[in-house]
């Protein structure tokens, strides 16, 4: 009897353990929205703020964005931040949606005013994030005018 208790408390233990590290496990690998929404704004600062080394990190090799023109950029001219140029006004940027593919990938949709900009003043921007190795990077970029507010 004793030998069936000590075997039934240690299953009890084993499996407690193991379905709470599972959860545990399951809460730390899945991001909320807003990580991504955080992850996407925190982009858009170092790129404002001239920090080349951060914006490196952050994009993807292979990174492809589209330009409100339909123009194609690649990493190398997405990375290059202008040191020492003193960027004009900050964006406002506001209706964050984040959509989550699988896993591993995301796109954070999101609408941007640009006022130093007149005529692509105001953008929609689908930034699409893959986790590569541990760390989420910036995968591809597409920008499209806002027609109806750009010519108000």
């Amino acid at each position: 009897m004793r030998k069936t208790s000590t075997t039934i408390i240690c299953v009890t233990v084993l499996l407690t353990s193991s379905a709470l590290g599972a959860e545990v496990h399951g809460k730390s690998s899945q991001q909320t929205d807003q990580d991504f929404v955080a992850l996407q704004k925190t982009l858009i600062a170092a790129q404002e703020r001239g920090d080349a080394e951060y914006v490196k990190n952050a994009v993807a090799e292979g990174f492809t964005g589209i330009e409100s023109n339909g123009d194609i950029t690649e990493r190398a001219a997405f990375i290059r931040v202008g040191q020492g140029e003193k960027p004009g006004q900050s964006p406002i940027l506001y209706d964050f949606k984040v959509i989550q593919l699988e896993e591993g990938c995301a796109v954070v949709i999101y609408n941007a005013v640009f006022p130093a900009s007149p005529r692509e003043r105001y953008q929609h921007m689908s930034d699409t994030w893959v986790n590569e190795d541990g760390h989420w990077k910036l995968k591809f970029q597409q920008t499209t005018l806002n027609l109806w507010s750009a010519h108000d």
